[in-house]
């Protein structure tokens, strides 16, 4: 028996910890659109919960959005109004949205973000923290910091490498007031600052307090006074007021004596929690380029749904350990659908898994990245690569023949006589994301027109005898690989090379001689007009009568 995914070995540490209750925790701050490196820490509570569930234990999944962090500057892809610039300061929750379609600028990005969870198999509960610090346990938590400030200044100055007589460490304090007056929670002109407190008085349950922003010097009761505690300690607390048993987060934070241990460190001695068990995990990068809300370089899950399935970006990130690196290009997608269609074939044993591979991983793998239950059979899936080509062909098939060729085609993969309500529809959405790609996403050598002529003809010997061997071949071959062996082995025959033979090919349909993978667009094509068009390219000699 193989050892499995990855993520056995994170839900037995859980089960050793022997909470009273589970609870997986992992957050996001809806500072702008939120990029798909997001959904790596979701996945992975997400599968955490899933292998939890298979073995029986029941647990809660929260996300939580950090709604009540300030904003601190205008992400360089967003064309926002001019008066956008005055709500630097204030908490996410409170900046209007400059869009109009959304109560705040945070629920805005939360929203496109938390909407596509369902279609990506998850189902967390959502937590918005400017509603979160309004609880009575927030609010206790930050009278608990109070309390223990000094504990907690020590803890600080251990971690952050600050020395006793720094003055700077005298009057920090971690909570952070909304100023009354201009409703800011720090002030962001040349750094971003605070606001911090100036007293307290925990038996009279007071506090004072100035607008780093503005100047306005303020007083209240702690339970009135909207507050909130800096991200490091704030973390600590959500982790104690939930009793969080796990939560991921990314390899900068889960280095030595980084965030993660100071975090477990305050938990434990200011809060009175042992903290939850660390996943730490890579990043997931934009081809070479981290992707930063602030600096515009994001590809959000909005985005990926409208050009690839929901498996596929699960596939994505947990086909990988979490703390190896992920990069990733749009341009790909075809070879990431591709491969998670391997993958199932692997898991109904249709398709041999290779000798190497462990078969537990795979059924893991799979299992973990349907939405669902998987189904008793396989299901008839349109190879998206063919659906990238076929799609090109509007001009010529017209779109209802698109649609049943690709169903045809679909079902004959799997030796059906045809698709049931739900494959089809499948069928139906990766040919539409699958044009949404190519608008969008395909490179130049996956684009291609089909003219009316042929712009390019032969009149030699090999490649005439080749386009005829080609044309018998059409509607033999009954998938991808099949028709490119046989392409390969016509080419080989006749001892014309394999590189000379599909440059003709691609010059008689498309009139260059590269272009998209051929087996899929010979499949697309309708059998007689490419039987015509092969011979059309085959050009008489002086000598023929």
């Amino acid at each position: 028996m193989g050892r499995g995914h990855w993520v056995r070995g994170i839900v037995e540490e859980i089960i050793k910890r022997d909470d009273e209750k589970i609870v997986i925790h992992t957050g996001k701050t809806p500072s702008g659109p939120i990029h798909i490196g997001a959904e790596r820490e979701q996945f992975i509570c997400s599968a955490i919960q899933r292998e939890l569930k298979r073995r029986g234990f029941e647990s809660t999944f929260n996300l939580i959005i950090d709604s009540y962090d300030p904003i601190k500057s205008i992400p360089a892809a967003l064309t926002v109004p001019e008066w956008f610039e005055e709500e630097l300061g204030k908490p996410l929750s409170s900046v209007p949205d400059p869009f109009g379609c959304h109560g705040s600028y945070a629920h805005h990005f939360a929203d496109e973000f938390i909407r596509c969870q369902p279609e990506l198999g998850l189902s967390p509960n959502i937590i918005y923290t400017h509603e979160l610090y309004t609880q009575p346990a927030m609010k206790d938590a930050i009278r608990t910091v109070l309390r223990r400030l000094d504990q907690l200044k020590a803890i600080r100055r251990k971690y952050l490498h600050l020395q006793e007589e720094d003055g700077s460490t005298d009057d920090w304090n971690p909570v952070m007031v909304v100023c009354e007056k201009c409703g800011r929670i720090a002030s962001m002109k040349k750094e971003v600052i605070p606001n911090r407190l100036d007293s307290w008085d925990l038996v009279k349950d007071e506090l004072t307090y100035t607008c780093s922003a503005c100047g306005h010097k303020g007083r209240g009761k702690i339970g009135d006074l909207p507050m909130k505690l800096s991200w490091r300690v704030d973390w600590s607390a959500k982790w104690a007021v939930f009793k969080v048993s796990c939560e991921p987060a990314g390899k900068d934070h889960c280095v030595k004596d980084g965030a993660y241990d100071m975090g477990l460190e305050v938990c434990k001695e200011i809060f009175g929690y042992r903290g939850p068990l660390r996943v730490p995990y890579e990043w997931l990068t934009l081809g070479e380029h981290a992707m930063k809300t602030h600096k515009g370089i994001t590809f959000t899950p909005m985005e990926w749904l409208k050009v690839a399935p929901p498996e596929a970006l699960r596939y994505l990130i947990l086909s990988v350990d979490p703390m190896r690196h992920i990069s990733f290009l749009p341009e790909r997608i075809p070879d990431i659908v591709d491969s998670f269609d391997r993958m199932e074939r692997q898991y109904y044993g249709i398709e041999r898994i290779p000798e190497n591979t462990d078969v537990e991983y795979i059924n893991d793998l799979y299992r973990l990245c349907v939405k669902s239950k998987p189904e008793e059979e396989i299901p008839a899936r349109l190879p998206y690569r063919f659906a990238t080509t076929i799609v090109q062909l509007e001009p010529l098939l017209g779109a209802e023949r698109i649609l049943s060729k690709s169903a045809e085609y679909a079902a004959r993969l799997r030796g059906k006589p045809g698709l049931t309500p739900k494959e089809f529809e499948d069928a139906k959405m990766r040919l539409s994301m699958a044009a949404q790609w190519v608008i969008q996403y395909a490179p130049p050598q996956a684009r291609f027109k089909i003219s009316d002529e042929p712009a390019f003809s032969t009149s030699d010997k090999k490649e005439r005898q080749f386009l005829e061997s080609v044309a018998q071949l059409v509607g033999k071959a009954q998938t991808e690989s099949e028709l490119q062996n046989e392409i390969f082995n016509a080419a080989r025959s006749i001892g014309l090379d394999p590189s000379r033979a599909f440059a003709v090919l691609y010059q008689i349909l498309i009139g260059s001689e590269k272009g998209p993978r051929l087996a899929p667009l010979l499949l697309a094509l309708d059998r007689d007009w490419l039987i015509k068009r092969l011979r059309s390219g085959v050009r008489s000699t002086s000598n023929e009568v």
